[in-house]
């Protein structure tokens, strides 16, 4: 290819001037790659000699055996909702509920938080910019530690984990919500700002209709996500059929920690398969 810029008199672009051995930007990035890969097997100090693939193969072998007993109350005291079937359910509505409580938070926010509708003055844009902080600090703490928190304030159970879930979600959501709004057209907007209706008729008229398949489907999407976190925060506390499993696994419960962990693939697979469903329709 170089040759045929030559053969005309044209110079040849830098990007064919370039070879594997003389492109030294591709080489360092390769070379600071394995540098920190390198750095980073030192310092973990990866240690595999106490493996046991003997007693490994043991335990995978035991939660392939299913044990029942979990889907049925085992005493005089429990009732349908401490079994697996139940919480299982708890874990769904969970996520369900946590979801709904960031969405009516975050929605409102969002629109505090787009570029395009808080422009115009130092007052709006500064609450603009002190949103999309917000929304920043809040998407930064991991969801696990927040319900660890949460289970502090309001002891162990659901509670803390659809407020631990639905605030965190508040962040995500925010951001995809203000970012959509962000990327409407902008010219219905200005053709109805141009017939003297308010900053509301304009949001009302004009921004809604556009963003309301974009809503729906980040809140899809946020919903698939929260199930599937849902039995992650019952390991601190935060409720549902986690809890049950995390129980499980301590107590050396394999069938029965077996039997929970597939009922959790079912969930997700079919709330994923469910989910991307009702988004490509909204395309």
């Amino acid at each position: 290819m170089a040759d045929y810029f030559t053969s005309r008199g044209l110079p040849v672009p830098a990007e064919l001037r370039r070879t594997p051995l003389t492109d030294w930007r591709r080489w360092s990035v390769v070379a600071i790659t394995l540098a920190v890969l390198f750095v980073g097997v030192k310092l973990l100090d990866i240690d595999t000699s106490r493996a046991n693939p003997e007693y490994a193969s043991g335990v995978i072998f035991k939660l392939l055996q299913w044990d029942f007993d979990i889907m049925t109350p085992q005493n005089e005291f429990e009732t349908f909702w401490d079994t697996a079937g139940g919480l299982m359910i708890v874990t769904i509505m969970l996520g369900i509920v946590a979801t709904a409580f960031a969405m009516i938070l975050a929605l409102p926010l969002a629109f505090l938080g787009a570029r395009t509708i808080m422009t115009g003055n130092p007052i709006t844009g500064a609450i603009y910019a002190v949103v999309r902080v917000l929304f920043t600090i809040i998407r930064s703490i991991d969801v696990l530690i927040v319900v660890i928190v949460f289970s502090i304030i309001f002891g162990l159970g659901s509670a803390a984990g659809v407020f631990g879930l639905a605030f965190h979600n508040i962040g995500v959501l925010g951001k995809l919500y203000s970012e959509a709004i962000e990327g409407i057209d902008p010219g219905p907007g200005e053709a109805i700002t141009a017939t003297g209706a308010d900053r509301i008729q304009v949001i009302w008229t004009a921004v809604l209709p556009q963003i309301f398949n974009p809503f729906v489907s980040f809140t899809i999407y946020r919903l698939d996500a929260n199930v599937r976190l849902a039995p992650i925060i019952g390991f601190v506390g935060g409720g549902g059929i986690g809890q049950l499993l995390f129980q499980t696994i301590n107590l050396f419960q394999y069938q029965k920690a077996g039997l929970i962990i597939f009922m959790i693939v079912v969930t997700v697979a079919l709330m994923d398969f469910g989910s991307a469903q009702i988004r490509k329709r909204l395309v």
